[in-house]
């Protein structure tokens, strides 16, 4: 996205770039970043048993717009003026129609058409119960509500791992309509880099089985096509190497490969691997990992082994 405005020409409206811009700087955040729930991709059932299902990305994957759409209201969408008494706000925006339908890349109509299809787009957000419309004079007022589809109130996520499985949460950078990346991304990749940010790990095992695709409601052939053009893009790259006991195998070990996103998209990593990376270059941790490797050369191990 270009950082700097375009000529503005009487009687011609912005530019859909100009127009995100606007939105990303309205909604103040600091961390530049938007949140949003793991339950929007994976979702879990209730129960004392951990047992997961699609999230509503699923049902926007056939629509550019309808998912722009969503991750632009989330992003601006902020609580609201409290009245006196009351500790929660509404969580909703209410702008023209004209600037969902170009922010979106819906319409870029000015006549008066765009209410017409940005309209169609959030009555299908309210079908899958993400967000929920009011009357605000001449313009909608549009709440986020929950990212699981539930219909309950949105909250701000804790993101406490040790809480309900409702507050883990990852974050989409504002680089990603700063640098273009919502143009330059088909639907497979960006499927799979939400589900890739939502998993919340330094690095990870590709999987391309049916099994993985129906853990996020997707096809096999979307998790390929997407793998396949984030590796082409930069932005998921080989991370590292590694060596496990396989029965299956002739030699009884097999060689893996650990993926990682790329930046802007490698923000989002749990507590668990942040510390275990801090620790890795702690005198003791460097010692640690100097052994480890020394145990897998033969040479150096018997050694050891002498010693």
């Amino acid at each position: 996205m270009n950082t700097e405005l375009t000529v503005l020409k009487r009687d011609k409206a912005v530019s859909q770039g100009d127009t995100i811009r606007m939105l990303l700087d309205e909604s103040k955040r600091s961390s530049r970043a938007v949140p949003i729930r793991r339950a929007f991709v994976q979702d879990a059932r209730p129960g004392p048993r951990l047992v997961t299902q699609p999230g509503p990305l699923r049902h926007l994957l056939r629509s550019p717009e309808r998912l722009e759409l969503f991750l632009l209201v989330h992003c601006v969408a902020a609580r609201g003026p409290l009245p006196r008494g009351r500790v929660d706000g509404d969580w909703g925006v209410t702008r023209r129609s004209e600037t969902w339908g170009r922010a979106a890349g819906i319409s870029f109509a000015t006549d008066g058409t765009a209410s017409a299809a940005v309209s169609r787009h959030l009555a299908k957000l309210k079908k899958l119960k993400l967000i929920s419309t009011a009357p605000d004079g001449r313009m909608t007022r549009i709440t986020k509500l929950l990212e699981d589809g539930s219909g309950d109130p949105y909250t701000l996520p804790s993101g406490n791992w040790e809480g309900s499985r409702k507050d883990i949460y990852f974050k989409v950078p504002f680089a990603y309509w700063e640098q273009d990346y919502y143009k330059s991304l088909t639907m497979p990749a960006k499927a799979m880099l939400f589900i890739f940010m939502s998993q919340r790990s330094r690095s990870f095992v590709l999987y391309k089985d049916k099994q993985f695709a129906s853990w996020y409601g997707v096809s096999p052939a979307t998790v390929g096509r997407g793998i396949t053009e984030l590796k082409a893009k930069g932005l998921l790259y080989e991370f590292l190497t590694e060596q496990y006991l396989d029965g299956s195998s002739i030699f009884g070990q097999s060689t893996g490969v650990r993926w990682a996103l790329a930046a802007p998209f490698d923000l989002n990593v749990n507590k668990t691997d942040r510390e275990a990376a801090a620790a890795a270059w702690t005198p003791a941790g460097a010692a640690s990992t100097a052994l480890r490797i020394a145990s897998g050369v033969p040479v150096l191990s018997g050694t050891m082994a002498r010693e």
